[in-house]
């Protein structure tokens, strides 16, 4: 009688298993590629079962409408034994190649879930939450998906051929890079502050042994520790933070808290105590100065493709993880948070443009550059409007393909020389490699903010939600920092190809993998700078969260 009673009262929450399709495609492959290294001979013995169970699952997929989902678990599963028949003698290459399909069938996930469940009519998204609220499908987790599959997607090519190179390539490297683009994501659609938490120390815990590789290489030691050590004490503070915003609401669901806080009941000082301490956290992870003090020490000792998409794919999440909390949970709040937010943007801005003028080292110019431009996107989160929202996102795609490209080029002169590449390394490449250089001085004109690049769409969007919030001043600080960022960006297209090798020249190392990276992330610069109509409406049809 008590059992049948108990059982009664417990209520399952219905998990609508599409919120989070686009996850499952690479957390399982990781799972399967992590399987396949540890069977060694016999992966075979692996690939088969899971060939099966992925056809029998796809099929059951296909047979109840979800097409779409079915086809790319019946591609995934056929994938395992094919790729370790492909590769009998190379079998580095089945992470390799099972990391970038998976992460082609989350995008095909991300785009299948925007037409079927978010905006099924098309139009703007129509927000709903899921898994009893803890996460939530709307125009942040949309974009955050996009943006972060779409560079491990180009990340993993890029690094291959690179890691192989210094000797640092090991089986378990693509499925953490999986695992942490899981993270992210997870991240980006967190709708409560345990899932927000949980995601964030998963991209976290793979970040911290990616930076660290090269084993051998004090500077990646070096990063690593000083990532990890800086990383934990700003997890903390985070999640003291987070823990006084549910010690003052009483509540773990991020709309719920933004609810409580404009209540007169709620103690204020606990509450702005916690805004604090989140502010600090969260500036951490987007390398907001002050806070921004590991990125170039990291950025520089850290293998290349890694640090790539550290400065891309986790900026994207940590800023989702902003736009989240500040727009939904802080809103009683603003007249608190939107100065801080502004002064921190002004000063992130004028402090990464300003030492970036000084490096010798490209790695770490990047690195100030990347400190920058998280001081650009903050002008959209301090505009706190709907534009100011969709120029976030649209912003972070620009930067991203563009800082992709970027280490592209990087990567390819690094694996000729074997060390840092220096400013003065990179003189007279128009004439040696104008491929390369032709690529890389595009990158840079696109975080200049030149004219028909993605970055000048980016930019004159931030911009434009700035002035429209009231924001002048900040967007003329933003302006007057662009300037100056110019300045260097300019002065490497010119060292490129307006002087001559101070050096014998060595040609940069154009692997397959590379060479489409690099491509791909350079045709994306040129489109979302001529033709940005498209994204630019999927960005504004995303201004729309669950509150």
């Amino acid at each position: 009688m008590f059992l049948a009673q108990t059982n009664a009262e417990v209520q399952v929450p219905e998990i609508a298993w599409s919120s989070f399709a686009p996850e499952l495609a690479p957390t399982a492959m990781a799972l399967v590629l992590l399987l396949l290294i540890v069977a060694g001979r016999f992966r075979l013995a692996v690939a088969v079962p899971t060939a099966v169970l992925g056809i029998v699952f796809g099929g059951w997929l296909v047979t109840m409408g979800l097409a779409v989902p079915g086809a790319v678990a019946i591609a995934l599963g056929a994938a395992a034994p094919a790729l370790v028949l492909a590769f009998p003698t190379r079998p580095s290459l089945i992470p390799a190649w099972g990391a970038g399909l998976s992460l082609v069938g989350a995008l095909a996930l991300t785009l299948w879930q925007y037409a079927a469940v978010l905006a099924p009519g098309g139009g703007p998204i129509q927000p709903t939450d899921a898994v009893a609220g803890a996460i939530a499908n709307d125009g942040i987790g949309f974009f955050t998906r996009l943006t972060v599959y779409l560079v491990s997607l180009l990340v993993v090519p890029l690094g291959y051929g690179y890691l192989r190179d210094r000797g640092i390539h090991r089986g378990e490297v693509e499925p953490l890079i999986l695992l942490a683009a899981v993270g992210m994501t997870v991240l980006g659609t967190a709708n409560d502050l345990i899932t927000l938490f949980v995601a964030l120390e998963i991209l976290s815990i793979a970040l911290f042994i990616l930076t660290g590789l090269a084993r051998r290489d004090r500077r990646s030691q070096e990063s690593s520790l000083k990532y990890f050590v800086t990383g934990v004490v700003a997890s903390t503070i985070l999640l003291y933070g987070l823990a006084l915003l549910y010690v003052a609401t009483g509540s773990l669901s991020i709309p719920e808290i933004g609810g409580a806080l404009g209540l007169v009941t709620t103690p204020t000082i606990v509450a702005v105590s916690g805004l604090a301490l989140v502010t600090v956290g969260i500036g951490f992870k987007v390398a907001l100065a002050p806070f921004h003090l590991w990125a170039p020490d990291v950025y520089q000792g850290a293998p290349t493709n890694i640090t790539a998409l550290m400065a891309t794919a986790t900026k994207a999440a940590a800023f989702a993880a902003l736009l989240r909390l500040y727009l939904v949970a802080f809103p009683a709040l603003e007249w608190l948070w939107v100065p801080v937010l502004a002064v921190l943007a002004a000063l992130t801005m004028l402090y990464g443009a300003y030492l970036a003028l000084v490096q010798g080292d490209i790695k770490r110019m990047l690195a100030y550059s990347s400190i920058t431009h998280a001081g650009y996107a903050t002008i959209g989160v301090a505009a706190n409007t709907a534009a100011g929202l969709s120029a976030t996102l649209w912003y972070l795609l620009t930067y991203a393909v563009a800082t992709v490209a970027a280490f592209g080029c990087i990567i390819a002169i690094e694996r000729t020389r074997r060390g840092e590449v220096t400013l003065s390394a990179l003189r007279g490449l128009g004439r040696t490699s104008p491929s390369v250089a032709g690529i890389l001085g595009l990158s840079l004109l696109s975080l200049a903010g030149i004219p028909l690049t993605a970055g000048f769409v980016g930019k004159l969007e931030v911009f434009r939600a700035g002035i429209a919030a009231g924001l002048t001043w900040l967007v003329a600080i933003g302006v007057l920092s662009s300037v100056v960022a110019a300045f260097f960006y300019l002065r490497i297209a010119g060292m490129m190809f307006l002087e001559e090798p101070t050096e014998a020249p060595e040609l940069p190392v154009l692997s397959s993998g590379v060479t489409a990276g690099v491509a791909v992330s350079a045709v994306l610069v040129i489109y979302l700078g001529v033709q940005p109509q498209v994204f630019l409406q999927l960005a504004e049809h995303a201004a729309a969260l669950v509150r």
